[in-house]
C-alpha cells in the first residue's frame, strides 16, 4: 500500500462511461475480502456499493456531488456506529479501501460533507452514520480547469512540514525533516494522508517505545455535522502510519495508554513499538 500511497490523488472528473460488469466485480471482490476487517477500537464497516445506471448527471444531482464530482459512474460508502471511536476505524478503514482501488488502477476521492446522506438512507440503521463515500472509476486523461481550480481551493498540494505535526517527548521539541530519522518513512506517510479540506490535523508524540497520536481540531469547522469530521482524518494518519512501520519491517501494537496530553490536542491513540 506504500505506492499507492505516493500515487493516489483526489479524482473529482471521470471518463463519462459506466463500469464494465467485469470492473464491478472486481470492486466487490475487494469489498468482500476486508469486509470483516476491523479498526484499531474494534468497529467494522457495512459497505455498499451504487453503481450509475441511469444518467450520471442526474444521479450525481440526486447524491449531491453535480458541480463537485464530475461523470462518476460509481460510488462506495459504508454504514458505521455514529460514536468518536467508531469514526475513527472508518477512516482507517475506508482507506485502506481507498488505496487497494488506487492499487488496481481507480480513481477516488474522500467525500465527507460534499454529498447528501439522504440518498442513501435506506443502508442506515438506528444509532449509525455514513461518514464518507468515495466516486470510484476512472479518471479523465487531463486534469480539468475546474478540478485545477478546486485543488487550488482545498490547498490540495499544500502539506505541513514535520516540525508543525511531529515532536519529540513532548511538544516543546518539534522533529526536523531528516530521512535518516528512523521512523522517518512512516511519518512521511502521514505527512501525506489526505484530510478534510486539508487541515492536517494530526500531531504525533514520539516518546520513547510509544508513538501517541493526538487530533488538534481545528476551530469552529464542519461544527453543524452530526460527528466530528476530522476523526476520520486521524483513522487515516493511523493507517498511513501503519503502512510505514510495515514498510519498516517494525513490529509494534495499537494501544491506548495513559500519557500526558497537551493543552488543545485530543488523544487518540498511541503505537507501542517492540525493540
Amino acid at each position: 500500500m506504500r505506492n499507492a500511497i505516493y500515487d493516489r490523488i483526489s479524482i473529482r472528473t471521470y471518463e463519462k462511461k459506466r463500469l464494465t460488469d467485469e470492473e464491478r466485480k472486481t470492486i466487490t471482490q475487494v469489498i468482500e475480502k476486508i469486509k470483516d476487517d476491523r479498526g484499531p477500537f474494534g468497529h467494522a464497516i457495512t459497505y455498499f456499493v451504487d453503481h450509475q445506471d441511469q444518467k450520471i448527471d442526474d444521479e450525481a444531482k440526486r447524491i449531491g456531488t453535480y458541480g463537485f464530482i464530475k461523470n462518476a459512474p460509481s460510488f462506495i460508502g459504508g454504514v458505521i456506529k455514529n460514536n468518536p471511536k467508531a469514526i475513527v476505524d472508518y477512516g482507517y478503514l475506508f482507506e485502506k479501501l481507498i488505496l487497494k482501488l488506487t492499487h488496481l488502477g481507480f480513481g477516488t476521492c474522500w467525500l465527507a460533507g460534499t454529498f447528501q446522506r439522504s440518498a442513501f438512507q435506506s443502508y442506515v440503521e438506528e444509532g449509525s452514520i455514513i461518514p464518507a463515500i468515495t466516486p470510484v472509476g476512472y479518471p479523465e486523461d487531463h486534469m480539468s480547469l475546474r478540478e485545477r481550480a478546486i485543488r487550488l481551493a482545498v490547498k490540495a498540494n499544500r502539506r505541513k512540514s514535520f516540525d508543525e505535526m511531529f515532536f519529540e517527548s513532548d511538544i516543546n521539541h518539534p522533529i526536523k525533516e531528516d530521512k535518516n530519522h528512523p521512523l522517518y518513512d512512516a511519518l512521511e506517510l502521514v505527512k501525506l494522508a489526505p484530510s478534510a479540506s486539508n487541515k492536517q490535523p494530526w500531531r504525533i508524540i514520539l516518546d520513547d517505545r510509544y508513538v501517541h497520536f493526538f487530533l488538534e481540531k481545528t476551530p469552529n469547522y464542519n461544527t453543524n455535522r452530526p460527528f466530528v469530521i476530522q476523526s476520520l482524518d486521524m483513522g487515516i494518519a493511523l493507517y498511513h502510519f501503519e503502512v510505514g512501520l510495515k514498510h519498516l519491517d517494525q513490529s509494534y501494537q495499537m494501544k491506548e495508554v495513559h500519557c500526558n496530553i497537551p493543552n488543545g490536542y485530543e488523544y487518540i491513540l498511541s503505537f507501542e513499538l517492540q525493540k
